[in-house]
Parts: structure tokens; sequence; C-alpha cells
């Protein structure tokens, strides 16, 4: 057998190696955030997160994020969290559709809002140990919305593993990145 022939039937069967019900939705993580507003400087903060599986389908997730802010020289804190359900669907043996729609809620020292959210996407597995995945995300709290795009991707050694994830949206960029535990 060729070389050729050899490397194809390799990538071939890639995604058979790595399949579907590895993708996890059952989950916790912790770690560091980095945000760049639009028109003000980024900030450093923290946040944590979390699904679990209700059936092979359907999952609850929420999130945490905080932030300390910066703005024209006053300090202020920046939380905001989610929660909601989720239904997943795998597409072929190594990746998964899922949607969400979630509560979302912010709070800073000047104003709180909430309203809702919805999200689409897909996570694929790669290998037995990285996965990632795409999603767009629309957020509407109280009279504002905004849509992002956000690219995933995680390396796992066995349960634990280190997910990063980027957040592209009208209003500015996010970075996320810590350790997650899958059960």
């Amino acid at each position: 057998m060729n070389l050729k022939k050899l490397s194809l039937a390799l990538i071939l069967a890639l995604p058979i190696a790595a399949q579907a019900e590895d993708l996890s939705y059952s989950y916790f993580e912790a770690g560091a955030t980095r945000v760049d507003p639009d028109s003000y400087g980024a900030q450093n903060g923290y946040g944590f997160g979390g699904s679990g599986a209700l059936t092979d389908n359907w999952h609850v997730f929420g999130n945490y994020r905080s932030y300390d802010v910066d703005v024209l020289g006053s300090s202020f804190d920046v939380d905001g969290w989610n929660l909601g359900f989720g239904y997943n669907m795998g597409i072929n043996d190594s990746m998964d559709f899922f949607g969400r729609a979630s509560y979302e809620k912010y709070e800073t020292n000047l104003f709180d809002g909430n309203g809702w959210g919805l999200q689409a996407g897909v996570r694929n597995a790669f290998t037995d140990n990285f996965e990632g995945g795409a999603s767009l995300k629309y957020t509407d709290i109280e009279d504002s919305d905004n849509t992002s795009v956000e690219l995933y991707g995680q390396y796992k050694f066995g349960t634990w593993g280190i997910v990063g994830t980027l957040n592209f949206s009208d209003d500015g960029n996010e970075l996320f990145i810590g350790p997650r535990i899958s059960f």
C-alpha cells in the first residue's frame, strides 16, 4: 500500500475514531477572562460555568463572568450570568448541532439589565483529545441587542481538559481560558 492511500485511510478514519458521544454536555469549568469592549480598554476578570445533561439530547447550562472596568477614570464592577436549556443532536459520528435558549442578567454599579438569549452552533470531536466548535448567539437585554460569534476549543486529558473560548461581538470581544472537568 502506498503512502497516499495510507494517509487517505487515516484521514477518513479520524472522524470514526472520535465519536460524538465523546462530546460531554455535563461539565464544570472556571478560568480567567479578558474582555475588550468597544470604546474602552481591555479588562481582566474571572468566570465559571457548567452544563448538565438531562437526557441524551437535552441539557441545562449556566455561566457567570465578573470584571472590574475602568471607564473615564471611574472604576465599577460588571457581573453577568445566564441560565438556560439546550438541545443537542448528532450530525454525524463526530459532530453535534446544538441550540440553546437562556435568561441573561447583567449588573453594574450604574445599571442592571435582564433579557434573553438564543444560540445555535456545532461541536466536533476532531480526535479523542481535541474538540472544537463555533456558534452564533443573539442576546436582547432591556433595550439593547447584540449578536456574537463564538469559537471554542478544548484539549482533553481524560475527564480533565483545558478550554478556550473567543467571543466576537458588536459590543467588543472576550477571551476565556481555564480548566474543565467533564463527567
